[in-house]
C-alpha cells in the first residue's frame, strides 16, 4: 500500500478560468473531473484544496522577464500570449501561478509523508511551455516546476517527467535539454503539434542521452503501444534509477478524443499507470506526482481520470501479467 491516503488536488478557482468558448482547453475540463464527479466511482477519494505558492516558484525554471511578461500580459489589451492558443485573460498570472503550484504542494505533502501518490488536476497544462514562452494552451511548465522543487525541497537528486500526452512535451524537453539530472521520456502519436518530438532528440552537453522521444505512428494498437512503454519506461528505469515519478498525464491519446488517432481508451491509462509505478517503485520507494495535461473529450477525460487515479490507489504489484506479449505484432 501506499505509505499514506492518494492526495487528489482540484480547485473551484481553476474550474472557472474561462479563455473563451472557442478554445478546447475550457473550464468544464475540470468541471467533469471534480471531487463529486470523481467520488462516484471512486468513494473513498482524498480531496485535497490548495492555494498559490509565492511567485518565486516560477524561477525555478522561468525567466524573470517571461513571468513579468505573463503578469502584464492580465493587464493589458493582449489577446494571446502566442499565436492564438494561449489567452491573455485579466487573471491569467494568478491562474497559472496557481496551477503551477500545485505540484509544489504536493511534493510537501510527500516530504511530510502524507502521502506517497497524488494526482493534480489543474488548468492551465503546462508542458508546452519552455523557459520564456507560452504555447499550446500553456504559461508555465507545471511539470518542470515540480521536478526542480522536489529536487530543492524533496532533496531528490533524479527525476523522471513520464509524459503520455498524445503531443510531444516539446517545452520540459527544452528546459532540461542540458540536463542530466532530470530525464525526459515523451510517448505521443507521431504527427502531431510541435513537430519536436522526433527520436533524433535526444538531449545535448551533459543531458545527451537523458531525453528521449517514444513516437507512435496513427493508428498504433494497443498492444503495441503497451509493448513499447513497457521496453522503452523499463529500459529507462534501470539506466537512470529515478528517484521521482512525475507523469504528465494528458488523456488526449483517448480514441475519443477529437485529435488522437490512437487506439486508447481509459483502460490503456490505468494499464500504463499499474506499468509505470510498478516499474519505478523498487527506485522511487513509490513516490508518484501526476499532473493534468490535455484530453478535450469531456467523457473521454473524466473516464480516463477516473482509471487513472483508481491505478494510483492500487498497490504495486508484479507487472509483466499486464500484457500479453504472444499477441503484440510487431
Amino acid at each position: 500500500m501506499t505509505k499514506a491516503p492518494f492526495h487528489y488536488y482540484w480547485s473551484e478557482t481553476l474550474s472557472q478560468r474561462n479563455p473563451g468558448r472557442m478554445c478546447p482547453e475550457r473550464p468544464e475540463r475540470l468541471q467533469v473531473i471534480s471531487p463529486d464527479h470523481l467520488r462516484a466511482a471512486i468513494p473513498d477519494l482524498h480531496h485535497r484544496t490548495f492555494v498559490a505558492k509565492p511567485a518565486s516558484i516560477l524561477e525555478l525554471i522561468h525567466t524573470p522577464a517571461y513571468i513579468r511578461n505573463v503578469q502584464q500580459a492580465g493587464a493589458s489589451s493582449r489577446r494571446f500570449l502566442d499565436n492564438g492558443d494561449t489567452a491573455a485573460t485579466t487573471d491569467i498570472f494568478e491562474q497559472a501561478l496557481l496551477s503551477a503550484s500545485a505540484g509544489c504542494v504536493a511534493i510537501d505533502a510527500i516530504k511530510a509523508g502524507e502521502t506517497n501518490r497524488a494526482f493534480c488536476a489543474v488548468r492551465p497544462p503546462g508542458h508546452h511551455a519552455n523557459t520564456m514562452r507560452a504555447m499550446g494552451f500553456c504559461i508555465f511548465n507545471n511539470v518542470a516546476i515540480a521536478a526542480r522543487y522536489a529536487q530543492e525541497f524533496l532533496g531528490v537528486k533524479r527525476v523522471l517527467i513520464l509524459d503520455w500526452d498524445n503531443d510531444p512535451g516539446n517545452g520540459t524537453q527544452e528546459i532540461f535539454w542540458e540536463d542530466p539530472s532530470v530525464y525526459t521520456l515523451s510517448f505521443h502519436q507521431s504527427d502531431l503539434f510541435p513537430a519536436a518530438g522526433g527520436t533524433e532528440h535526444y538531449g545535448a552537453g551533459a543531458g545527451e542521452g537523458f531525453n528521449k522521444n517514444a513516437p507512435f505512428d496513427p493508428g498504433t494498437t494497443e498492444a503495441n503501444y503497451m509493448m513499447g512503454f513497457e521496453k522503452i519506461l523499463s529500459m529507462v528505469c534501470d539506466r537512470f534509477s529515478p528517484e521521482l515519478l512525475i507523469i504528465a498525464a494528458g488523456f488526449d491519446a483517448h480514441n475519443n478524443d477529437p485529435q488522437s488517432k490512437m487506439a486508447l481508451d481509459e483502460s490503456s491509462f490505468a494499464k500504463m499507470t499499474t506499468l509505470a509505478i510498478d516499474i519505478t517503485s523498487t527506485v522511487t520507494s513509490g513516490r508518484t506526482l501526476s499532473i493534468l495535461e490535455g484530453g478535450y473529450n469531456l467523457g473521454a477525460l473524466q473516464a480516463s481520470v477516473t482509471a487513472h487515479c483508481k491505478a494510483m490507489m492500487t498497490p504495486a504489484s508484479s507487472h509483466p501479467t499486464l500484457i500479453n506479449h504472444e499477441t503484440v505484432t510487431h
